[in-house]
């Protein structure tokens, strides 16, 4: 009994030991085909990635050569080894745009910004996409959105340069007191970089604002004192806002330190209409005789101009016809007349002067030296507004 009971222990010992050998030997097969699978895999899967490297190599330099289509292509085809990849995806967005297949573009970047609505650059794109596509509210929001947004590097330098690319477009727009008002903001923020005050002093000007563009200019001169672009630019808006004196002034410092040849050629025509101008000056403060041998002389211009104006409309309008009563009137003011009485001599400076206002309205801006006597006329007013108002 003994004896058998040993033989079944040994017998249950040997078919332990063999079905443990048994299962041993296949999990070392398992083992080994795992990691075979596993290293098979991946190599596959390096594989697809160097291949998805590679077509994207070739879309970024079809892209940066400006060969879209090719870069469309090389880029789906780098997606379909490596699919989701953003670098990829951004890429094949702009790569759409580049083709002009804007709404195409559109809709891909608006797949991505979907996923990541704060980023910056997603969003600059969108909007010069909605520019493209003449979407103006939409185009403007996803500015402002870019402006707010998250971007990579030098977010500041960033954020400046699409708040300048969204004021250039409200200008596009005519909406020129929301880019005012963008130019201003961008102002504030800015740190003092060279040329910036010029740039947005320029942008100012195109956005109908040329009381912040002076001062913007003046800061440019403040950096720059022998800055020749922003002391023409301050002499040409005193000249737009007739303080021929103070233009004359700054268009000299322009002439002594500029290099530009366009530019010399520039100012010395608009020097030149400044000293015209100083010639036609009809100023109380000339001595007597030589200011009514000028009235005398622009009498005949700007009667001339009204007789021009009258047979260029075919008729005299009420305002016209007062005038020419006017001038039939004054006929009888003669060189003595003026020579003697202070108050004759103003009164045919008025007359001349409410002829360039009243021709200009009604028969359109003149030229030669109808428009310097305008731009005393309008000087004059100028003046006599700032006296009522101190």
């Amino acid at each position: 009994m003994a004896t058998e009971t040993a033989e079944l222990t040994i017998t249950k010992r040997q078919l332990i030991l063999r079905d443990s050998l048994a299962f041993l030997t296949l999990l070392a097969i398992t083992i080994v085909l795992f990691g075979v699978t596993l290293l098979l895999f991946r190599s596959f899967e390096e594989h697809r990635a160097e291949l998805a490297r590679r077509w994207a190599t070739r879309g970024r330099d079809a892209f940066n050569n400006r060969h879209p289509e090719q870069a469309i292509s090389a880029l789906r085809t780098a997606l379909s080894y490596a699919p989701g990849e953003i670098s990829y995806e951004t890429l094949l967005a702009e790569s759409l745009a580049q083709a002009g297949r804007t709404d195409e573009a559109y809709n891909y970047f608006l797949g991505l910004w979907e996923a990541r609505p704060g980023d910056g650059f997603l969003n600059l794109q969108l909007a010069r996409l909605a520019a493209t596509r003449k979407d103006v509210d939409r185009a403007i929001h996803f500015y402002r959105s870019s402006i707010y947004g998250t971007w990579e590097g030098d977010g500041v330098q960033r954020r400046r340069e699409v708040r300048l690319e969204l004021a250039r477009y409200l200008i596009e727009q005519h909406q020129f007191e929301a880019a005012r008002t963008e130019l201003l903001i961008a102002d504030g923020n800015a740190p003092e970089v060279p040329g910036l005050n010029m740039t947005l002093a320029q942008m100012l000007e195109q956005a109908q604002a040329p009381a912040d563009a002076l001062k913007l200019y003046r800061k440019a001169i403040a950096q720059e004192p022998n800055n020749a672009a922003a002391l023409g630019a301050v002499g040409r808006l005193a000249f737009e806002q007739h303080l021929f004196a103070t233009s004359r002034s700054l268009l000299e410092r322009a002439l002594r330190t500029t290099h530009d040849p366009q530019q010399a050629q520039q100012l010395n025509a608009l020097m030149a209409q400044i000293q015209r101008i100083q010639q036609l000056d009809l100023a109380e403060t000339l001595p007597v005789r030589e200011r009514v041998e000028r009235i005398l002389a622009e009498r005949g211009t700007a009667r001339k101009r009204l007789q021009d104006c009258i047979t260029s409309t075919f008729s005299a309008t009420e305002p016209l016809q007062l005038l020419t009563d006017r001038w039939t009137a004054a006929e009888k003011i003669t060189r003595p007349v003026l020579l003697q009485n202070p108050d004759q001599q103003t009164a045919m400076v008025q007359l001349i002067y409410d002829t360039e206002v009243a021709t200009n309205q009604h028969c359109g801006p003149p030229t030669g030296d109808d428009a310097l006597l305008l731009a005393l006329a309008q000087a004059r007013t100028t003046a006599l507004e700032g006296a009522d108002h101190p």
